[in-house]
């Protein structure tokens, strides 16, 4: 007999999700099992074709989105990073792809991007970086929460707003 899981369902398990984030981030000792539960969860959102939507700090937005950056920032997580892991999860329930990082919580810690420290030197080996990553299936979805997360003032400018995807991710800037 087949289960049918409502919206509340969803966000319940989205809550879930970010409930084992947080235990996973103060026991290292836990931490594999209870991200590797988390993306068991991630893949039943998956093949159920869970939607997760957009985050709104006024509650109007996605349930699910809301349950799981709510969960989060009641457990004392700033709302940016909160939203950012957001994406994560996002990105990972629409594509089925388990996360390997939430940003600094994989065992040895964060490291740098390769070439993070270089500078493109010049328009055009800018361009081609910038048009590699606009050819790549998540920067929509980027750019998309970068938008929201401006309109809704959680960050000031787009260039914060980016320092901090990329912190949450695990990318060292300097």
């Amino acid at each position: 007999m087949k289960v049918f899981m409502t919206k509340i369902s969803y966000a319940a398990q989205a809550a879930s999700v970010a409930s084992k984030l947080v235990e996973a981030k103060s026991h290292d000792d836990k931490a594999l099992s209870l991200r590797e539960g988390a993306n068991k969860e991630i893949a039943v959102m998956h093949k159920d074709k869970v939607v997760v939507g957009r985050y709104s700090k006024d509650g109007a937005g996605c349930a699910i989105a809301t349950s799981f950056v709510d969960t989060l920032t009641k457990a004392g997580w700033a709302k940016k990073t909160a939203q950012n892991y957001l994406s994560l999860f996002r990105e990972a329930v629409k594509t089925g792809k388990p996360v390997k990082d939430w940003g600094g919580t994989k065992a040895g810690g964060r490291k740098a991007a390769a070439g993070a420290k270089g500078s493109a030197k010049g328009k055009k080996e800018f361009a081609d970086k910038l048009a590699t990553a606009f050819r790549d299936a998540e920067f929509e979805g980027f750019i998309n929460d970068l938008e929201s997360s401006f309109q809704d003032d959680d960050i000031k400018t787009l260039l914060e707003g980016v320092k901090s995807f990329l912190e949450a991710s695990g990318v060292e800037i300097k």
